[in-house]
């Protein structure tokens, strides 16, 4: 959420609160966001490079996002609050 929020894209922010058709909007973007993140954590694994895959996952927790990686490739999800 804190990288999302620095580009004003943060969806629990009030500002989007009642906006259902922008936050629809929006969740496309923050997954295409995540997405593009999440990939570079692949190459990272893919290089055997573990120290940025983990630094990835991490930074991407303290924003608030859970990673969960499966055979068929990482999920994520919005943690707790």
């Amino acid at each position: 959420r804190a990288m999302l929020g620095v580009l004003g894209l943060d969806p629990l922010d009030t500002h989007w609160a009642g906006e259902q058709e922008q936050g629809e909007d929006l969740r496309g973007v923050v997954d295409s966001l995540v997405r593009l993140v999440l990939d570079q954590r692949e190459g990272a694994r893919a290089r055997k490079d573990w120290a940025t895959a983990d630094a990835i996952r991490d930074q991407l927790g303290q924003s608030g996002l859970v990673i969960e990686d499966s055979p068929q490739g990482p999920r994520w999800t919005l943690g707790p609050r």
